[in-house]
């Protein structure tokens, strides 16, 4: 397909959806084996699903012999559609969804490898040609590697994304960052691309932007860090901003950008868990984002997503097992735009 006539590109995730698309974790072993945690991170899950078709459609991938119990976790109305999956990244192993103005849809497959290959993926690998399939919808292979959590869009022109994770070789080797951006501009319609560092092979997403820096719209931007951070990540971080409060945007914008402190005081013990508030989801009529524990964090993550999306109730959630394992909640959702 031509994508340059078809004029496809995809719109800002506040931008009226469609649906809501997730996956259903099936792979046990990724979670310490049947039982226990991992019943656990699929009840946690379903119930981020059931509170999300509160407002608007949700669809979750699964294979049918996971359906009875993805059934009874998100209730019923969350649509099941049979297609086998790995694991619930929705965000990084399905495509990211394109319109034009003739009311076309097309899905863009980032050609999904396990994040560099750190995890098993034979399923979720082809979970966006799948799913083009089923829809009978257009589906666009580019010509990169990477995820839907590694890139930040306005739809307005403007991306932003971190040099970490897709200027890395374990994704797309030999390729500079003029290649890359290249291609990323040519299948999302973009005009501005702003690089930001990250941090290659500290986690398993080697950086994704989404876990602390959003757009939440065109001009306005949401951070969110630990104050005072002199890690590798508190540093990176500060680089960013730098980056980003001398940058404009595709339409010559400069940006705001607000800050939202990640919570300290958190419910659980697990050491690798992840608790930013950058990780949030804009659905229809609501604000995803999740509750930690840190009353005065949590607190203050909630004011301050209800002011920069009004109109949007805010859903505060405890979905710790979805975030202890590295990534949040805007990681399993993927919006099909309206």
């Amino acid at each position: 397909m031509d994508q340059g006539m078809k004029d496809f590109y995809a719109p800002g995730e506040a931008a009226p959806h469609a649906r809501t698309w997730m996956c259903w974790p099936s792979t046990a072993s990724v979670y310490g084996g049947p039982g226990g945690y991992f019943e656990e991170v699929q009840q946690t899950l379903g119930r981020l699903a059931a509170a999300i078709v509160e407002h608007e459609p949700v669809v979750m991938l699964a294979a049918a012999t996971h359906h009875n119990i993805a059934r009874r976790l998100c209730g019923p109305r969350v649509e099941l559609l049979d297609i086998a999956t790995d694991d619930m990244w929705a965000r990084d192993s399905g495509p990211i969804f394109l319109k034009n103005g003739d009311r076309e849809r097309a899905l863009l497959d980032l050609n999904f490898n396990g994040w560099g290959g750190k995890q098993h993926h034979a399923r979720d690998g082809k979970v966006a040609c799948a799913l083009a399939q089923a829809l009978g919808r257009p589906w666009i292979k580019a010509g990169v590697v990477g995820e839907g959590g590694g890139i930040e869009f306005d739809g307005e022109g403007t991306l932003i994304l971190t040099e970490s994770c897709w200027v890395n070789d374990n994704r797309n080797p030999g390729m500079t960052r003029d290649d890359i951006e290249r291609e990323l501009k040519e299948k999302l319609a973009i005009q501005t691309v702003i690089w930001l560092p990250g941090v290659s092979g500290r986690e398993i997403t080697d950086g994704h932007i989404d876990g602390s820096i959003r757009i939440v719209r065109p001009g306005l931007l949401l951070t969110s860090g630990y104050p005072g951070d002199r890690s590798e990540w508190g540093r990176a971080l500060a680089e960013s901003r730098r980056i980003l409060d001398k940058s404009k945007d595709a339409r010559g914008r400069a940006f705001e950008i607000v800050d939202v402190p990640s919570a300290v005081e958190v419910r659980s013990r697990h050491p690798e868990m992840f608790t930013g508030y950058a990780n949030y989801y804009v659905g229809n009529g609501a604000v995803y984002t999740p509750s930690f524990g840190d009353a005065r964090a949590d607190e203050r993550a909630v004011e301050t997503l209800g002011r920069l999306h009004p109109g949007r109730r805010v859903i505060a959630l405890e979905v710790d097992r979805i975030y202890e394992n590295g990534g949040g909640i805007h990681c399993v959702t993927q919006q099909e735009p309206a």
